[in-house]
């Protein structure tokens, strides 16, 4: 195979694991082969016109069948009498919720147009329609609804009255976002009502889980997507002031586009725009810097390239409507193309949103004073920097015009932007590494100035930040701060996160000295540090609270290697207190990387890379611990333990890696292989625990009048129940992995049973007294589950062979028990159900089964529970499927991080060996809130520090004990999910306990 065809075969393989990824196990498409061939399962819809509903057929395509392959079959298996009496014309469509619809060519590969919706996050379905039922409907100019019409596509015939109404219809509803969907409005009307018809009849349920509807995961992944980037836009008020749509056009590069537009937000520069054009454009595997975006002057007629930093929504913005309109095109960047200086005075004339000039004159201006290192204001001739309306760089290599170039430990090349607008100046730092402090607490976000703030950039340049327009008494404060004004003397204090959301903080008293600043010979006498600090609230919380972890690890960068190997390769899981302690000590590892204490000469980029590197060397090891553990040379329990344990580490670290909102963005492929690493755990777990319950499986064969000391007896199936479940228990395992795994075991137990009694025909099981004593069996296996809260688990999964043994132990020995039989053993199908009957052996006093009523249950079964098995596409079979087809769910929540605060027991005395050694150094955090969330995504800062100062609240009266009591009836499930403490802050109870129950309807069938 040459080397571009297998470059052709991995990308077609991504893609298919990519879809896989989102679909249950039935509808997986295969690896394609070296002709880049591949099958898969496809579901297909067609409108019976006899019970006027939508049937489903399931059926394997592969990628080489075309339309009039998957057509023929479709019309025999949905329609086999049609086309015995008339030859119907049909024809295949796709149909989306959005409620479009295409008509697919008799060439296309129908398999090959539905793995082209995952490039897009779209859904849809195939429909079958006969075209004949619309000929005839076109040529009548009748009603709407037509009687023998498959699928009613058409309208009848409007009145000119309606016609005209019809069209101002249109163009009202003619303003379509994207230039290239405007050929909807020229499309048909009629055409949505194939789509509306189907996603009707068979429409999407929320009672399943999400990764088996293909359809609803993609709509909620585009609907997350828009709702965070709109979420992005939102001030503090609720509006969407800060962010909004921009058309594109790109006349050079796909001149039959008219344009495409793109969410950006106001704060959103033209480098980031750049690469959401080239994504709606299809040419995301376009380099970004090869292409720019230009704005064009249509009423001067000039073209001007934006600059990287600069933001084509807040410039369309501000342009003023009487210079004519504002275009925005996407072209090549020209290879001559130099990127123009910032210029001093760039401000002057500068327009704002209201089309007022903004300039001010130059003493007006606010400006940052340099203080002395301690805060002062001793040095003699303190530096001033003036602001001016424009975006200020301060870095040490920031050596344009108008910026601040500053050079000391702490300063990295471009540090952070100062930026000047309407009448606000606020700091965003470059990254978490930027060492940022304004009035001593260290920012990371957009945080706005106020006068007499002090602004401290690495480690020894100190300024004070003044505002001559607010100091004489005009006080002009932005809106947002004006919302988040909260008492006279006092001044919200407002930061703006990396998306720009604002968020307002608690009240902070105004220093009393701020507005008393004098110009004495052009220079400022600046407040002194410690008096404005005098003047602040002391007790803040947040003054004695540091966001942190409760703890940082740090290691020596010639020992990483051997550190992490210490901590992944040497581990011995059975000798660990804390079971999760390798998540612990890696996730704080991966933070020390990313703080300046690790290497503070390293750029963002270098740190970024770095952290990505040690990030894939952790999954590295992990992946070859957890691969070699079923091959060692280990006892069965041994290996079991290994594998829960490192199960748990894994899915640990997935979730932190996952949730840190620095670490989520940059380790996309290393998150990808620990969810893997989690599932192949799993899977080994399983065979060993199966492995370790089939030598005690005979156990349900034991006849209670043969006294065999030998054989197995129930409790040991119940000792290796209970023994796997405080495996899972003691090494933390979350709980939806513990449903999922033992899901796996009741299920089992149920194949192997049931297979023993359809295919042993020799062993005699398929009688009453067999019937009652395995019967009895399983209700021990279920009176555990309920014990352990898995009841619900155990009802699913064992149902088959306990509605065998219900068959076996029930009358059945007249037409009038059908219905008894059908009622009871609906899980079983025609197969099943002709095997235990026809191989019951009666006892001696007992009558004997009639054929006529093995018949009749067989003939029942074969229309209910074979159509819905088929339905489903799976195949109607005697035995049981060894394994459970049943997708594998990675939890979303219920990890250890959510409970666990400051330093876990163990977690200490896992790492002393390595203290001892010098590996590492484990270096408490004292101010922190306690809490390991909070550098996740959307963390609450409140919430940590009310964490923090829970210590300090006074004692409450013990809880009060209530006892509820809850019945089940008639197959009802209940399972407790969830417990959480009301009143909860930082771990400590306060009033009671609130337990989350999940209710479960008896299985639809």
């Amino acid at each position: 195979m040459t080397g571009s065809r297998e470059e052709e075969r991995r990308k077609l393989a991504d893609i298919i694991n990519h879809w896989n990824a989102n679909r249950l196990d039935l509808f997986e498409i295969s690896r394609p082969t070296e002709d880049l061939e591949f099958h898969g399962v496809m579901r297909f819809y067609f409108q019976d016109r006899v019970a006027g509903n939508f049937a489903t057929k399931c059926i394997r395509v592969s990628s080489t069948a075309t339309t009039q392959d998957v057509i023929e079959t479709l019309a025999e298996k949905f329609r086999p009498d049609m086309r015995m009496l008339s030859s119907p014309k049909y024809s295949l469509y796709e149909v989306h919720v959005s409620g479009e619809e295409r008509q697919l060519d008799l060439d296309e590969k129908p398999l090959v147009v539905q793995l082209n919706w995952n490039k897009d996050d779209r859904e849809g379905r195939f429909v079958l329609k006969n075209e004949n039922d619309v000929l005839l409907k076109s040529q009548s100019n009748g009603p709407e609804k037509e009687k023998d019409g498959v699928i009613q596509n058409f309208k009848r015939t409007l009145s000119k009255k309606e016609k005209k109404k019809e069209k101002k219809r249109e163009k009202e509803s003619a303003r379509i976002p994207d230039g290239d969907e405007q050929a909807l409005n020229r499309e048909d009307g009629e055409n949505n009502r194939l789509a509306a018809e189907v996603y009707k009849d068979m429409p999407e349920t929320s009672f399943t889980r999400t990764i088996s509807n293909p359809e609803v995961v993609m709509k909620r992944r585009r609907q997350q997507k828009l709702e965070k980037r709109m979420q992005e836009f939102m001030s503090s008020d609720g509006r969407p002031d800060s962010g909004g749509t921009l058309r594109i056009y790109a006349d050079s590069l796909k001149p039959n586009i008219p344009y495409k537009t793109i969410l950006l937000s106001t704060r959103d520069t033209a480098d980031f725009a750049v690469v959401e054009a080239l994504e709606k454009y299809g040419l995301e595997k376009e380099n970004p810097r090869e292409y720019c975006i230009a704005r064009q002057d249509d009423k001067a007629g000039k073209e001007a390239i934006l600059e990287d930093l600069e933001c084509p929504l807040q410039i369309f913005r501000d342009w003023p409507a009487d210079r004519g309109a504002l275009v925005f095109q996407l072209k090549k960047r020209p290879p001559d193309y130099q990127a123009r200086k910032a210029r001093k005075g760039d401000d002057k004339g500068v327009l704002r949103r209201d089309g007022s000039n903004s300039s001010l004159p130059p003493e007006k201006l606010p400006y940052l004073v340099e203080l002395s290192p301690d805060g002062s204001d001793s040095r003699d001739k303190p530096k001033l920097y003036r602001l001016q309306h424009s975006i200020t760089e301060v870095g040490s290599d920031c050596t344009a015009d108008g910026a601040i170039q500053l050079l000391g430990p702490g300063i990295l090349p471009h540090h952070c932007n100062l930026m000047h607008s309407e009448g606000m100046v606020t700091v965003t730092p470059h990254g978490p590494d930027a060492d940022t402090f304004v009035d001593g607490q260290r920012v990371t976000e957009t945080t706005v100035l106020r006068s007499g703030s002090t602004l401290q950039f690495g480690s020894a340049h100190i300024f004070k930040f003044v505002d001559p327009m607010f100091d004489q008494g005009a006080k002009r404060e932005p809106a947002a701060m004006m919302r988040g004004r909260h008492k006279s003397g006092s001044v919200a204090e407002t930061t703006f996160d990396l998306h720009g959301d604002v968020h307002s903080g608690a009240a902070l008293p105004t220093s009393k000295s701020s507005g008393k600043l004098e110009m004495e010979r052009g220079m400022v006498k600046p407040m002194i540090r410690g008096e404005q600090q005098d003047s602040r609230s002391q007790d803040s919380l947040a003054d004695r609270t540091e966001l942190a972890l409760p703890a940082a690890i740090e290691f020596r960068d010639n020992s990483e290697d051997t550190f992490l190997s210490a901590i992944i390769n040497y581990t011995n899981s059975s000798t660990v207190h804390f079971k999760l302690s390798p998540t612990y000590v890696l996730y704080m590892a991966c933070r020390y990387v990313l703080s300046p204490s690790y290497r503070n000469d390293m750029s963002p980029s270098e740190r970024t890379h770095k952290v990505i590197a040690i990030v894939n060397k952790m999954v590295s090891m992990m992946e070859g611990v957890i691969q070699e553990i079923p091959e060692g040379d280990q006892k069965q329990k041994n290996i079991a333990g290994a594998l829960a344990f490192w199960m748990a580490n894994a899915s640990e670290l997935l979730n932190f890696i996952k949730q840190d909102r620095d670490l989520s963005r940059i380790t996309l492929d290393a998150q990808d292989i620990l969810a893997h690493l989690v599932q192949m755990a799993f899977k080994y777990l399983v065979h060993c625990l199966q492995a370790d319950l089939n030598n005690y499986m005979p156990a349900f064969l034991d006849d209670p009048e043969e006294q065999n000391p030998q054989r197995p007896k129930i409790e040991d199936v119940l000792h290796t129940l209970t023994g796997a479940m405080s495996l899972l228990r003691r090494c933390r395992v979350n709980a939806a992995l513990t449903i999922q795994l033992f899901s796996q075991l009741f299920h089992f137990i149920n194949m192997w049973l049931f297979n023993k009694l359809v295919t042993d025909t020799d062993s005699g099981l398929c009688c009453h007294y067999w019937g009652a004593i395995l019967r009895q069996q399983l209700s021990h296996i279920e009176a555990w589950a309920e014990k352990q809260g898995l009841e619900l688990a155990a009802d699913c999964h064992l149902s088959r062979i306990v509605q065998a043994t219900t068959l076996l132990t029930m009358d059945k020995y007249s037409m009038q028990d059908v219905q008894n039989i059908h009622n009871t053993c609906f899980k079983l199908n025609s197969l099943q159900l002709h095997a235990l009957m026809n191989n019951y052996h009666c006892a001696p006093d007992e009558p004997y089964i009639p054929p006529e009523l093995i018949d009749h249950v067989v003939a029942v079964a074969e229309n209910t529970a074979d159509e819905l098995a088929r339905s489903d596409g799976r195949e109607v079979q005697l035995e049981e499927d060894p394994d459970l087809q049943l997708p594998f769910l990675l939890p979303e929540d219920g990890y250890s991080c959510d409970v666990v605060r400051n330093l876990p027991n163990g977690l200490q005395d896992f790492l002393e060996p390595l203290l001892q050694r010098g590996f590492c150094r484990l270096v408490p955090h004292p101010r922190s809130p306690g809490t390991w969330t909070v550098h996740f995504e959307g963390a609450d800062c409140d919430s940590h520090f009310s964490a923090a100062d829970s210590s300090e609240m006074p004692m409450r009266k013990d809880p009060e004990v209530v006892t509820v009591t809850l019945k089940k009836h008639n197959g009802m499930g209940l399972s407790i999910v969830a417990a959480k403490g009301v009143g909860v802050k930082g771990g400590t109870m306060h009033h009671c306990l609130s337990v989350l129950f999940i209710v479960h309807p008896p299985l639809m069938h």
